[in-house]
């Protein structure tokens, strides 16, 4: 097989950078989007997710010594750490990933020597694809990989590059992201459970229509705070609940009928938090069954049902988001539409007709344009498989 031009395109730039001497391998990591369980995962609940078709590139060649050199294309910049002295400084910037994964495998007992790695990315910023997840995997499976560790257990790679994120990173995410990245297969969506660390492939056929992602470009100021605090007000409900005599599992354990019963010791918003996930696992359930029938319409529908929610019971969504998925579900063609990701700013998970593809993009842009002076982005996307390693002549 014949290698792929952007690959031969990305490790030229790194031996322009970094020199011609010594063997490279090219790692990739993809960006996710989760189809259904936004949110619920840390409380239980399962969730449908997929690798998507754009990711993050990294070049990179062992080094006889203990220094780390870096350099992003995206940013056009050069930074550099010795692994004996690995800290959190000011002007680290997007290096803090390389910093924290190197440092968590270290602490793990992996033994990483020094590494030249060029970085290219084909995801967009604050899109809410989990750049800085796909960064961190691919950070982790370098180094790794070029200091020879192999058959390493999914699960703890999963772990590793999770806390390599977020080691000196404020940016909060989930495992879920970090395992989606690993074990997902091109054309399917994986059907996972965190508190098991346990999943399943179905099939995702959606003939005659395609996912987007569209990129509101109202980067996320508060998300870091607000997803620590609607985790804390998730394990707060679950701690009273337990506390009353309630015997469940987990918030995801609870069953719509059993939510009046919680009103009298709840505050108003830990009872809008537990509601959202019990819902919200439910429309899981929902999902599954429409994916398994190829039902778009059906998923669809569940994907409005979870952006209102997301939007008061959980209150995570922002008007410019709001106003893209209402200015989408005016245009013909498109199907469904929701927030995606974290929130507090991000993007749009949109389902619509291939037919009508152009007349949407044009149509959404100029009427999100018109209503908040903000650009939208659209990035087409498709299922496609996790993480991977290219050998490089």
């Amino acid at each position: 097989m014949d290698t792929p031009r952007l690959h031969i395109k990305i490790a030229s730039r790194f031996r322009e950078i970094f020199g011609y001497r010594g063997d490279i391998k090219l790692y990739y990591a993809p960006g996710r989007i989760t189809i259904s369980g936004e949110h619920i995962d840390y409380s239980g609940g399962k969730t449908i997710t997929a690798a998507i078709d754009r990711g993050v590139y990294i070049v990179a060649r062992k080094r006889n010594d203990n220094k780390i050199n870096l350099y992003s294309q995206t940013f056009k910049t050069k930074k550099n750490f010795l692994l004996d002295n690995i800290k959190k400084e000011t002007g680290d910037e997007w290096a803090l990933y390389a910093k924290g994964v190197a440092l968590v495998l270290k602490e793990s007992g992996y033994n990483i020597t020094g590494m030249d790695m060029f970085i290219h990315t084909e995801i967009p910023f604050h899109a809410s694809l989990a750049s800085s997840t796909a960064l961190s995997l691919c950070l982790t499976n370098a180094f790794l990989g070029e200091n020879n560790y192999k058959d390493i257990a999914w699960q703890d790679l999963a772990t590793m590059s999770y806390k390599g994120e977020t080691k000196f990173s404020s940016q909060k995410t989930s495992i879920t992201d970090h395992a989606t990245m690993i074990i997902s297969k091109k054309n399917k969506l994986n059907v996972f459970d965190l508190s098991s660390m346990e999943y399943e492939h179905i099939d995702f056929d959606i003939k005659d229509c395609s996912i987007a992602l569209v990129n509101s470009n109202k980067k996320r100021m508060s998300s870091d705070n607000e997803y620590n605090s609607r985790k804390r007000e998730c394990e707060s409900a679950f701690k009273k609940i337990i506390e009353h005599g309630f015997k469940i599992k987990n918030l995801a354990s609870i069953k719509s009928k059993d939510i009046p019963s919680f009103e009298s010791f709840l505050t108003s918003k830990e009872l809008r938090r537990v509601k959202y996930v019990v819902e919200e696992c439910e429309r899981v359930s929902s999902s599954f069954k429409a994916i398994k029938k190829s039902s778009v319409k059906d998923l669809s529908s569940i994907l409005l049902k979870t952006h209102k929610d997301l939007s008061t019971l959980y209150e995570v969504s922002i008007l410019e988001v709001d106003v893209l998925v209402e200015e989408a579900m005016k245009i013909e063609g498109v199907i469904g539409a929701r927030m995606a990701g974290n929130g507090f700013g991000g993007g749009v998970l949109m389902f619509f007709k291939n037919s009508e593809v152009e007349n949407i993009v044009e149509e959404l842009y100029l009427k999100y344009k018109e209503s908040t002076k903000h650009d939208a982005d659209i990035y087409i996307i498709k299922p496609s498989n996790g993480a991977v390693i290219f050998e490089i002549d």
